[in-house]
């Protein structure tokens, strides 16, 4: 497995909730036979499945629980996790990590939200605790951090960084009609 990077300190966490198109059956038999990584069955009894997740060109590897009604999947770099449950009929995913970190890991089976990510509430976070906001005004209070952060401590960086913004959100360059490619596009 190698040495594990400790996630950027600077990196604020939160959690995150959202409802997605996929069903559990779907991502379970994407992470089982997926062209994009090599899957590795590592026990499989009592109704839970311990599974390991490689991609072999970038030495990048995910641990993956997969149970009867939910699988929980944490990067092994970052240590971020994703928790995809079902809720009644629905399929959830339940993210916990860092803003920047939000749907772009590499070794991910298809996550794709139902509605706009903007519109989850973050229900943990390294900015508010456990106030409930918005992941459109999480991400708007994220960018004033870091220009913030630039001005004042004199960090070597100067405007906005592309690896600082996840793909899928964009931070202030959000497009409200903008709907995100699935991972496969």
């Amino acid at each position: 497995m190698g040495v594990l990077k400790s996630p950027d300190p600077q990196a604020k966490n939160m959690r995150i909730q959202f409802e997605i198109k996929e069903h559990l059956s779907e991502i379970i038999n994407e992470i089982l036979n997926s062209e994009k990584w090599v899957t590795a069955v590592k026990e499989d009894f009592s109704g839970r499945k311990l599974v390991v997740i490689r991609d072999q060109n970038y030495s990048l590897e995910a641990t993956i629980e997969i149970f009867t009604s939910e699988i929980i999947i944490k990067t092994a770099w970052s240590s971020y996790s994703y928790r995809l449950f079902m809720m009644g009929n629905r399929v959830w995913c339940e993210y916990n990590g860092a803003y920047r970190g939000l749907l772009e890991q590499k070794l991910l089976p298809t996550i794709t939200p139902k509605e706009s990510l903007l519109d989850s509430e973050v229900l943990d976070s390294s900015l508010y605790g456990g106030e409930k906001r918005k992941l459109r005004e999480y991400a708007e209070d994220n960018v004033k951090l870091k220009k913030f952060r630039r001005e004042n401590f004199n960090e070597n960086r100067s405007g906005l960084a592309t690896f600082d913004h996840p793909k899928k959100v964009y931070d202030e360059f959000i497009k409200e009609d903008y709907i995100a490619p699935s991972s496969e596009e």
